[in-house]
């Protein structure tokens, strides 16, 4: 897994290098990874032994179409993990540190979903996602929450200070500040 992760991180520089009009040479690559020379060699060698990359000792790395497309992943992946963690609060800088951690353990289903929480709209409308303890009374359909028994997309009503579904039941008190809603039309 370690050495996944450290391609990725390869992949992922070299990906910036070249939207940045450069091709990625072994020196920038050792100074952007903190790493020597002789490191970055061997894993260019290595990428361009699994087809991520067109390597050239004297004349730098390009990304091919599947480098690409995985530089890409990673880097939505951050994206998507950074957002979410600025969203419930986290300070910018720790939220960048564990976006750039989770990146490389999160699959497509996991940032599918954190993305539909921090970007869920309703038919077009602007009405925000908010927790649940932050609301008015009223309907609201459940975008995420910690508890099994509530499910996503499951409707619960707020009113007069007490929370249940509409099936009246009760919600955990623990929890209810975890659960993100929107407004139900």
């Amino acid at each position: 897994m370690i050495f996944v992760e450290r391609a990725e991180e390869y992949l992922e520089a070299i990906y910036d290098l070249q939207k940045n009009g450069k091709v990625a040479k072994t020196g920038d690559l050792a100074k952007i990874l903190k790493v020597k020379p002789a490191s970055v060699t061997e894993m260019l060698s290595k990428l361009k032994e699994m087809g991520y990359v067109e390597y050239n000792p004297y004349k730098g790395a390009v990304l091919t179409k599947s480098g690409e497309k995985i530089a890409e992943r990673i880097k939505k992946h951050y994206s998507i993990a950074s957002s979410f963690f600025k969203f419930i609060g986290v300070e910018e800088g720790i939220a960048e540190k564990l976006g750039c951690e989770l990146e490389h353990h999160m699959n497509d289903d996991v940032a599918d979903r954190l993305s539909n929480i921090l970007y869920y709209r309703c038919g077009g409308c602007e009405r925000d996602i908010k927790r649940l303890t932050c609301v008015s009374d009223g309907i609201y359909e459940v975008i995420s929450s910690p508890d099994p028994e509530l499910k996503v997309g499951e409707l619960i009503k707020v009113e007069s200070g007490k929370i249940e579904t509409l099936k009246g039941n009760k919600i955990k008190e623990g929890i209810i500040d975890l659960i993100l809603v929107r407004r139900s039309l």
